[in-house]
């Protein structure tokens, strides 16, 4: 049974919501979309019940509120970076410590961005991509690529295209940045970083923005997103192997949806957490077994959210800010999910 969702009015433009005038993307698999005006189709995977042992818990709240960020693990720590916050981009990054539940700030970025994606690359956490402050949402991508050094901000290579809402992680010894969008277009090269430089591989089989990524060492997993519109989600889950340069397409999430947090909860499971649709905020997280291919549901989030960073650190999963209703609606939460594996 779907959950309820969580719905609010917005004086601002929304986060989530289209921004600005959009080319026609190319057609999905009809097996990965759905819209808000029917329920998406819960694929033939099996699915499972969830472990009784999994709960959810409140943390300490982050200091400053925000939505559409980066984040990444690195020393220990979540590190929550740029985003959203009321009045519109934000150049805030803060950690937080979950052996201490306690937050601190970091090193400001040195300009404002949001829908950036991160990762932990060779012990730096990297920032790639994402928009920067403009009148309309989408108006300004950036292909602007920063890593955290000694304290201090510096610049890497940049991307081959300026891109934001896509997503990155850190598999073996590169970095791997997929989907996303500029101000008008979905974009398809897959971009690969070798501490050198990026060059471009093979495009992701389904174009979507505001989805996810997470690895397991071996392989880059997208998963959710949408098609440029609020409205049109995507259930795709698809697979990258950077040694041999392909793609995979993977069992179909239950839940379609876009804004999604995702991060790997052992060495061969896939959590995906929270999102949004023009309807509200998602509270469903479910995971994927990589060895099954099975989806299983786990306790839905206690504060729904959308644009939200999502992270595992020791055994537990940490929902950290994020937007607590359609658009923008920036919230300071963090939650915890307790002994997952």
């Amino acid at each position: 049974m779907a959950l309820p969702r969580v719905v609010g009015l917005l004086l601002l433009a929304a986060a989530c919501s289209d921004g600005a005038t959009t080319t026609t993307p190319p057609a999905p698999p009809p097996s990965t979309i759905a819209t808000v005006t029917a329920p998406p189709t819960v694929p033939a995977t099996t699915t499972t019940a969830a472990p009784a042992a999994a709960a959810w818990r409140g943390l300490a709240a982050a200091p400053t509120a925000r939505q559409e960020v980066a984040s990444a693990v690195a020393d220990g720590r979540v590190w929550v970076i740029g985003g959203l916050n009321a009045a519109g981009a934000s150049a805030v990054v803060e950690n937080y410590d979950p052996a201490g539940d306690r937050w601190a700030p970091g090193p400001p970025l040195p300009v404002a961005l949001h829908h950036a994606s991160a990762a932990t690359y060779r012990g730096e956490i990297v920032v790639m991509g994402g928009f920067l402050a403009a009148p309309s949402l989408y108006d300004r991508p950036s292909a602007r690529v920063l890593a955290l050094r000694a304290g201090a901000w510096v610049d890497l290579p940049p991307l081959g295209r300026p891109r934001g809402a896509g997503a990155a992680a850190a598999v073996g010894d590169v970095l791997v940045l997929a989907g996303g969008r500029n101000g008008a277009a979905l974009l398809g090269p897959t971009e690969i970083f070798d501490g050198s430089g990026w060059r471009d591989a093979e495009a992701i089989p389904t174009r979507r923005d505001h989805l996810s990524a997470a690895s397991d060492g071996r392989s880059l997993f997208t998963v959710g997103g949408r098609f440029l519109s609020s409205g049109a989600l995507s259930a795709a889950l698809e697979r990258f192997d950077p040694a041999s340069g392909a793609w995979e397409r993977l069992p179909a999430m239950p839940t379609a949806r876009g804004g999604q947090g995702a991060a790997m909860s052992g060495a061969n499971r896939l959590v995906v957490v929270g999102g949004e649709d023009p309807t509200g905020v998602y509270a469903e997280v479910e995971a994927y077994d990589v060895v099954s291919q099975r989806w299983a549901p786990l306790p839905p989030l206690p504060s729904p959210r959308h644009g939200l960073a999502v992270e595992r650190v020791g055994e537990r999963l940490l929902a950290l800010v994020g937007g607590t209703a359609f658009g923008v609606a920036p919230s300071a939460v963090a939650e915890a999910l307790l002994a997952v594996s």
